[in-house]
């Protein structure tokens, strides 16, 4: 079964790039996402890292590069949750560490 498989990557500029040198800072995480038959992952994970790992390394030059992270078989669609379902359970998590909600503080 083709699955999604979401690969976290953390995302590092090379600050000294423009003078030729290296000086690499990690700025944040990357996701990459790809569909790919489920039995590779369920049966030759550890292949499937390293042939992750060689293309991160594809993807990376002397400006930025990509180091692998973690990865994530998705088998099933995200379910969204609404702004207004998520702001209806803070409000009152919000109201009884600080004995205010947002709505009333923004007044």
């Amino acid at each position: 079964m083709k699955v999604l498989v979401q690969i976290s990557a953390q995302y590092y500029e090379n600050y000294a790039y423009f003078n030729g040198g290296q000086s690499w800072k990690p700025k944040g995480e990357q996701t990459f996402e790809m569909k790919v038959d489920d039995d590779w992952f369920l049966y030759h994970e550890a292949e499937c890292v390293s042939a992750i790992k060689q293309i991160l390394s594809n993807q990376s030059n002397s400006a930025c590069k990509f180091e692998y992270v973690s990865h994530e078989l998705v088998f099933c669609d995200p379910i969204s949750i609404s702004e207004e379902d998520f702001e209806s359970v803070l409000e009152p998590i919000l109201k009884e560490k600080y004995g205010v909600n947002e709505t009333e503080s923004q007044a």
